[in-house]
């Protein structure tokens, strides 16, 4: 219980006028950064850290923490409203709540994801509250080893993602494995397939989704002449606002998504981007109408943002445990810490537990403030998209342009995102799959990383990956995925055969 009363005498601090009116700025302001296409957490704590120089250290992160987490609230509205994520992780907000605009039904999409989020981000603060130490202390049993298999069985999941056309699904598989290898090797340093400097560092990934689910869609919508459904302009908060029985249906999925957000979190370098992905794949594998993901089942919609949202307290406690970063968000934290003069690592929360429990009391009050402020603006954001449906083509792909020049501030980064909206519409024409794509453009890098850190650790032996338990646990687990891949087909093919009999 020692852990609350810190709790509760850092709410004391921590809420004056003052204080308030920062964490609520802050939140409005991650909310907007994370809706512009190209920035995410990582570019909003680091355009908002100057603003902490001369703040004192409550202050200053709890300004960071509120855009951290007001991000993840933003990225789900041009994810939803228009097929363009805002970051990385709202790409799988974007498969289930895009379809729901296009129903007519944005609204409660935007409605239920708001309250999907608020429901992760409270498990994810519960999480950091009461079992910090603990986690981390498991977290850091973890090696290359482990790290390798929990990517491998992710890439494995594709099987799920794969839909109809297994085939199509591997050969866009492959085509992310191919594009990941381009850049700077991890290990060695060995520049790989780089035929411009711009490449050394690899190709973004971020410029990769702005073009494939921004500009492709913008250019299969102009050919399609897409208008989206949705209905006569007007403010009733009833339309934003989910019923019981869409609450009833959503509410195993945010619970699922919640843990499961939180536990990928923790993981130093894995990140809200892998969680939500996780999560899908295993909503719809539980699904009994798997054929409803993609085309706007609340479960696809609802598990993902509370995972999202789960993996941002998830991501701070080996940050402020052990001083290990588990995102890109928490990397530039980390800099915060140490620029207020603090010692990340388990001493942290000993000499400093007036700010960490400051902090932490900050997110709670934020993640209030996110819930409220992103509800009752919702009228106001689908009704702005009402006035300019007409140009909402150029306006996205002006987003997408500006988005991709803030990435690193280069026309280099343009370039990426025009080719890859026009492979977005190939892919989408030819109907072959983004979701694999995605999934080993993010995990194949990492996995080639502890492949080669474990290959070294076991000094050149393969018996490291069955050497421990854990290890054993999770090559079991590969290998009942891949089984299960290729019986899969067989079943249903025996299904179809007793049908027509």
């Amino acid at each position: 219980m020692s852990g609350l009363s810190e709790l509760l005498y850092a709410f004391s601090v921590v809420v004056t006028p003052e204080n308030l009116l920062v964490i609520f700025v802050a939140g409005l302001v991650g909310t907007v950064v994370g809706a512009l296409p190209g920035l995410g957490p990582s570019a909003g704590i680091a355009l908002m850290m100057p603003l902490t120089f001369g703040m004192d250290p409550v202050g200053g992160l709890s300004l960071l923490t509120g855009v951290y987490l007001g991000t993840m609230y933003g990225g789900r509205l041009t994810a939803i409203l228009i097929n363009t994520p805002g970051d990385a992780p709202a790409i799988v907000t974007a498969l289930d709540g895009y379809p729901m605009m296009q129903q007519g039904r944005g609204g409660l999409a935007l409605g239920l994801s708001a309250i999907a989020s608020f429901v992760g981000g409270c498990f994810g603060l519960l999480m950091l509250i009461f079992f910090a130490p603990v986690i981390a202390e498991y977290a850091i049993f973890l090696g290359p080893p482990e790290y390798f298999l929990l990517m491998v069985l992710g890439l494995s999941m594709i099987i799920v993602l794969a839909g109809a056309d297994p085939l199509k699904a591997l050969i866009a598989t492959l085509f992310g494995v191919v594009l990941s290898t381009i850049g700077s090797d991890y290990v060695s340093g060995e520049v790989r397939y780089a035929v411009v400097p711009e490449l050394i560092d690899g190709i973004d990934f971020v410029a990769v989704i702005i073009g494939l689910f921004g500009v492709g869609e913008v250019l299969v919508n102009i050919e399609e002449r897409v208008v989206l459904n949705m209905g006569k302009p007007r403010f009733r908060m009833g339309e934003f606002i989910p019923g019981r029985k869409e609450l009833k249906e959503a509410a195993a999925p945010i619970a699922r998504g919640s843990v499961l957000g939180t536990a990928i979190g923790v993981l130093p370098g894995a990140g809200a981007t892998i969680a939500t992905f996780m999560t899908y794949i295993t909503e719809k594998k539980l699904s009994k109408k798997p054929d409803e993901f993609g085309n706007g089942a609340i479960a696809g919609l609802a598990a993902p943002e509370a995972a999202n949202n789960a993996a941002v307290p998830g991501s701070l406690i080996p940050l402020l445990t052990l001083g290990i970063p588990g995102s890109g968000g928490t990397a530039i934290m980390l800099g915060a810490l140490i620029m207020f003069g603090l010692n990340p690592g388990p001493l942290l929360m000993i000499q400093s537990a007036d700010i960490v429990w400051g902090t932490i009391a900050s997110l709670v009050i934020a993640n209030f403030f996110l819930l409220g402020s992103n509800v009752l603006l919702i009228p106001l954001f689908v009704n702005a998209l009402r006035v300019v449906q007409k140009h909402l083509s150029a306006i996205v792909v002006a987003f997408c342009l500006v988005g991709a020049y803030a990435i690193n501030y280069s026309e280099f980064e343009i370039w990426i995102v025009l080719i890859f909206g026009v492979i977005g519409y190939l892919m989408k024409k030819a109907d072959y799959p983004a979701g694999p794509f995605i999934l080993a453009l993010v995990l194949s890098p990492l996995a080639e990383n502890y492949l080669r850190q474990s290959i070294r650790l076991g000094q050149g032996s393969w018996e490291i990956f069955i050497a421990r338990p854990l290890t054993m646990s999770f090559t079991i687990a590969v290998g009942v995925v891949i089984l299960f891949g290729m019986v899969k087909p067989l079943l249903f093919r025996n299904r179809s055969l007793e049908q027509r009999l």
